[in-house]
């Protein structure tokens, strides 16, 4: 059977991404036969009526050579972003790719400089060398990158990803061999937190040679970072096996360590079947604190960090699992299998801003002074006065699930279509702990434990319509997403006093969401593509906002948006490339305090409401131009220009001192 359109297959070590059929030969088992699309025939294959056959047991040289400039091999898994990342053109929707190339001119310290380079993308830093990135899209808070779905290799990294999305944890970009990041209705393919887009960092598969490197890095503010990694394929089975240490003072005495182990494996059953698999630990330590600086301390010295025995560590160690199957049908069947465990104790010194009479530790007045000896302390509010006692949130999150992804080829009538739908089974558990210490670590008393539970099933489809040949390409879909989560308060105060609940309080709920998109491309020349599109967005609650530390449940419903888009996309041979894009985003249904305007009451329970409204509209653009690429140099001079405007604005259900007012991001 032969099955024409985009193709994407298993051939000999790997998946290949061609204009091209390709199917099984009746006549030989051990073949199979790819025929390209015209417009990328060779002339000597169009001497061979557009069709080659391959023998499986020669096929790793053959292909290579015989299909370099009609194939993109990709060696390992593609967990893909919005359409096809290859085939940017077609993407219905804005997409960005940064390629292992831009990487390697970038030679970015963090992800945060890399994500800069994209439009409508804002990146906000918090300790200097993007250890919990802070990712806005399109005018949303960017703190903790709640409202955008962080992945790698097209599983989640969050914390958990639907009961408590904060990133606490960002890939090392040095590990990286692409970044995919898109913003249009591809992004339903993904969930959950699509608000705002769809971030996926893209690891390195192992080499088809053996490969070693090493390399060192120094800087200033103290920092020092190494890497090594090494890979080979030998038979069918490949690897891939990276270390990195890196160590930075900061600018506020950060004292950062970090450890980062990546492993990756390949195993080819068949020229059509693969499995890979990756294992990655990950050890951070620093004094990381939430202690800002009173203004007379940062007029002072805007460097002050006087939280000196605040310890943060971050713990991650990651599983997951992906086997590759080409049907000679023309479908591929993709199943990955994941599973992690962070965890997040941050031991913090508690404080008073102001003198409340206890015997301090520590006493730092307005200039960054210890007057904790002095007759008189300070009255001015400048101070920050440090008790003799440690409050730890110790925090463990266990993650899993198993998604298996369809790609279908098929042509209904005589349209081509390509469809995509799976389905994920999803599940995460998270411990908290406040526990109090004295400040050598004795007197140890837990004040207050906690287990929130939540369970996900998601099921997704898009196919897309290629018409006139192909430069019309329409791509409906449809994501169903179902969330029920528990919070179980085990201990907590007590008229002040920390008592085990027996009973413990405790409450559920269940969130139901459609979420339905539709984009279109259409190539007004080879060189340049119109594409619009629009989607909705999804978030579900937070479990600790859905259940109230007393037990009660708010009954929040799901934050939703639509996002609306129209763009251009070009690329003029290899030394110039562009795009410029419209956007509307309506976030509504957003869980804010309630104010007394929007009907709120002093006994209204939890304090916590779907009311909140943003209106987001703007337009983003990039060109990309490459001297040396034109003059044939033989050698990359990129420059890049990316320009956003972003006007987004509180809507009505806001307290009045913000309501009206233009967002900060």
């Amino acid at each position: 059977m032969k099955v024409r359109g985009w193709m994407v297959g298993l051939v000999a070590s790997g998946l290949i991404v061609g204009p091209a059929s390709v199917w099984a030969d009746e006549d030989d088992d051990d073949a199979v036969i790819i025929e390209l699309d015209e417009e990328d025939e060779t002339d000597d294959q169009a001497e061979e009526d557009d069709e080659f056959i391959i023998e499986l047991d020669e096929v790793d040289e053959e292909v290579v050579e015989d299909a370099d400039e009609e194939f993109e091999r990709v060696v390992g898994t593609i967990q893909v972003i919005g359409q096809r990342p290859q085939e940017i053109a077609s993407v219905p929707g804005s997409a960005t790719i940064v390629t292992e190339e831009d990487l390697e001119s970038q030679a970015p310290t963090s992800g945060n400089e890399v994500l800069r380079t994209i439009p409508g993308v804002h990146v906000r830093d918090e300790e200097g060398i993007g250890l919990r990135p802070n990712i806005g899209i399109r005018g949303l808070d960017p703190s903790r990158s709640r409202q955008i779905l962080a992945l790698e290799d097209g599983v989640p990294i969050a914390l958990a990803p639907y009961g408590e999305p904060e990133l606490y944890y960002a890939p090392a970009i040095e590990r990286m061999e692409r970044v995919e990041l898109v913003k249009g209705s591809g992004s339903i393919l993904f969930g959950p937190q699509t608000i705002g887009g769809v971030v996926n960092y893209i690891t390195a598969d192992p080499p088809e040679e053996f490969q070693a490197s090493a390399e060192l890095r120094a800087g200033n503010f103290g920092y020092y970072g190494g890497r090594a990694t090494v890979g080979d394929t030998v038979g069918d089975f490949g690897y891939h096996l990276g270390v990195m240490h890196q160590r930075f003072e900061g600018p506020r005495a950060l004292n950062l360590r970090v450890t980062d182990v990546t492993g990756k494996g390949r195993y080819e059953f068949s020229p059509m079947s693969n499995i890979i698999f990756k294992a990655h630990f990950y050890d951070e330590s620093s004094n990381a604190t939430y202690l800002g600086l009173t203004q007379p301390q940062f007029e002072e010295n805007r460097n002050f960090n006087f939280a000196e025995n605040d310890v943060l560590a971050v713990n991650r160690y990651g599983l997951s699992l992906t086997h590759n199957h080409l049907f000679g049908t023309g479908l591929l069947l993709q199943t990955t299998a994941y599973g992690y465990y962070t965890a997040r104790p941050w031991n913090r010194q508690d404080f008073d801003r102001a003198d409340d009479g206890r015997n301090y530790d520590r006493v730092i007045d307005g200039q960054g002074r210890d007057v904790t000896g002095a007759l008189v302390r300070p009255e001015d509010g400048s101070a920050v006065f440090f008790r003799d006692t440690m409050s730890e949130r110790d925090r463990e999150f266990y993650v899993g699930g198993i998604e298996p992804r369809a790609t279908m080829d098929f042509q209904f009538g005589q349209v081509d279509n390509e469809l995509i739908f799976g389905a994920r089974i999803h599940s995460e558990t998270a411990f908290e702990e406040r526990i109090d210490s004295d400040l050598d670590g004795g007197d140890v008393s837990v004040r207050a434990s906690e287990v929130r539970q939540g369970y996900a099933l998601a099921a997704y489809a898009q196919n897309r319509f290629m018409l006139f040949d192909e430069r019309l390409q329409v791509s409906p879909g449809l994501r169903v997403e179902t969330f029920w989560n528990e919070r179980r308060i085990d201990r907590t105060r007590v008229d002040g006093e920390p008592t085990d609940l027996d009973p413990p309080r405790s409450n559920s709920d269940t969130v139901v969401a459609l979420i339905p998109g539709m984009g279109l491309s259409y190539q007004l020349i080879d060189e340049l593509t119109l594409f619009a599109g629009v989607h909705r967005g999804f978030a579900p609650p937070r479990t600790k906002d859905a259940v109230t530390t007393d037990g009660d449940l708010l009954e929040l419903d799901a934050e939703y948006s639509i996002n609306y888009e129209v763009g251009l996309r070009g690329q003029i041979q290899d030394y110039l490339a562009g795009s410029l894009a419209g956007f509307v985003l309506d976030f509504s249904n957003q869980i804010i305090p309630p104010a007394e305007a929007a009907g709120a009451t002093a006994d209204s329970p939890g304090g916590l409401i779907n009311e909140g409204e943003t209106t987001h509209f703007g337009v983003e653009a990039d060109v990309r131009f490459d001297t040396a690429a034109l003059l044939d140099l033989g050698f990359q001079l990129p420059l890049g220009v990316t320009y956003t405007w972003v006007h987004a604005e509180f809507g009505d259900a806001w307290r009045p001192t913000i309501r009206g007012n233009r967002l900060p991001y």
